[in-house]
């Protein structure tokens, strides 16, 4: 019966405590605190601080990565570079519509990314590949 008792007991201290408290990250760091063993690492291998830093691909942005397209053509007068995010049912009417002269980009995805020349800039490239996962 003493058992029941202290599980109560505990329940009610428990359930008293906010969300956060209970669950809530208790460490927090500065930007002081380093990991020592991936300073040193990093140290020792250079290339292994860009592993360290590189963000989790979020599953459902490298599910639409194949859907990712890069536009060249002409707007106004002058050329232009488009990334569009095609939508999976869309594709084939995207793909038939680059045949024509006039397309409207914007009726099949959404553009991520554009503007005047005639590459996008690497740092633009290399962003939709971090973000999508792409290698």
């Amino acid at each position: 019966m003493s058992e029941q008792n202290n599980n109560a007991e505990q329940h009610a201290k428990d359930s008293n405590q906010a969300f956060a408290d209970k669950y809530g990250k208790k460490k927090t760091f500065s930007s002081t605190q380093v990991d020592e063993s991936v300073v040193k690492e990093n140290i020792a291998n250079p290339s292994s601080f860009d592993q360290h830093n590189k963000k989790a691909v979020d599953p459902q942005k490298r599910a639409l990565a194949q859907y990712i397209y890069l536009v060249r053509g002409v707007d106004a007068g002058r050329n232009a570079w488009y990334y569009v995010l095609v939508e999976r049912l869309k594709v084939q009417l995207f793909l038939k519509a680059l045949n024509d002269d006039i397309i409207h980009l914007e009726k099949y995805g959404k553009i991520l990314y554009s503007a005047y020349g005639d590459e996008p800039p690497a740092n633009v490239t290399q962003a939709i590949k971090d973000e999508y996962g792409i290698s």
